[in-house]
């Protein structure tokens, strides 16, 4: 995992996220880590820490992380809106995806901005039932980051 990459990004991300400053760093080593990794399973995540450092080390740091750090429901989607900014039109993408774990069916609606080499979500929700557009019926409650003073909503 390369360090000055983990560095920038906490540079990057210190004045916007409400994390102390090894939490802060544990998120962006989480997400260098997945990023070169090209999956978000934490085995492979910490396998990805570099040379020297022990696996089980980075591993158990990175559960510690999802134990313990909580920055709120819709951090990220506010995040991301300040860090593309507003200059010209985004091109957003709707999808709907299924996992079939065991016996569940796991599906997420999820709204992301389309850049040129990939996607970056910005909100999503958990839809219950089996995955298909004419099972998808009213939701409990909104999607994660819309919520009222969001900059995703107007009005």
């Amino acid at each position: 995992m390369s360090h000055q990459a983990v560095a920038a990004l906490c540079l990057t991300l210190r004045g916007h996220v409400g994390l102390g400053k090894s939490r802060l760093e544990t998120l962006c080593m989480l997400v260098v880590g997945m990023v070169a990794a090209r999956t978000v399973n934490l085995g492979h995540v910490a396998s990805q820490a570099g040379r020297g450092v022990q696996i089980a080390s980075t591993y158990r740091r990175l559960q510690r992380f999802f134990q313990h750090a909580d920055p709120g429901e819709d951090w990220a989607a506010p995040l991301i809106a300040r860090l593309i900014g507003t200059e010209g039109p985004w091109m957003l993408a709707l999808d709907r995806t299924t996992w079939k774990i065991g016996m569940r069916d796991v599906n997420y609606l999820v709204l992301a901005v389309v850049t040129r080499r990939f996607r970056v979500p910005l909100i999503w929700t958990m839809i219950e039932g089996p995955g298909n557009s004419v099972s998808i019926g009213p939701q409990s409650g909104p999607p994660i980051g819309v919520q009222k003073g969001s900059p995703l909503v107007h009005g």
